[in-house]
């Protein structure tokens, strides 16, 4: 008698077992799936604010050429001017 009642149990376990293990790998599938999207999305702005802020490097690069062409050019032609120039920068502008 004890054995037949055991069978029944069992046959009702398995079953139930099964579900909820499926049920469980389906939950931790979804939630790293919602995971994994936050992830890419937080990776995409992070690469607008590198692309961002590249091009404002590049911008300062190309506009401190400038003010070193323009200082050399200055040197050549009013080297006094130049000079109080650098003074100016260096010492005045911190």
């Amino acid at each position: 008698m004890v054995g037949g009642i055991k069978n029944k149990n069992m046959q009702y376990i398995k079953p139930i077992l099964t579900t909820f293990s499926v049920g469980l790998i389906l939950f931790t599938m979804y939630t790293q799936n919602t995971k994994i999207t936050e992830l890419k999305t937080a990776v995409v702005k992070q690469e607008k604010v590198i692309d961002s802020l590249q091009t404002k490097v590049f911008q300062i690069e190309t506009l401190n050429g400038q003010y070193e062409i323009t200082l050399n050019h200055l040197e050549q032609v009013n080297p006094k001017a130049a000079k109080q120039f650098q003074n100016y920068l260096l010492s005045e502008t911190e």
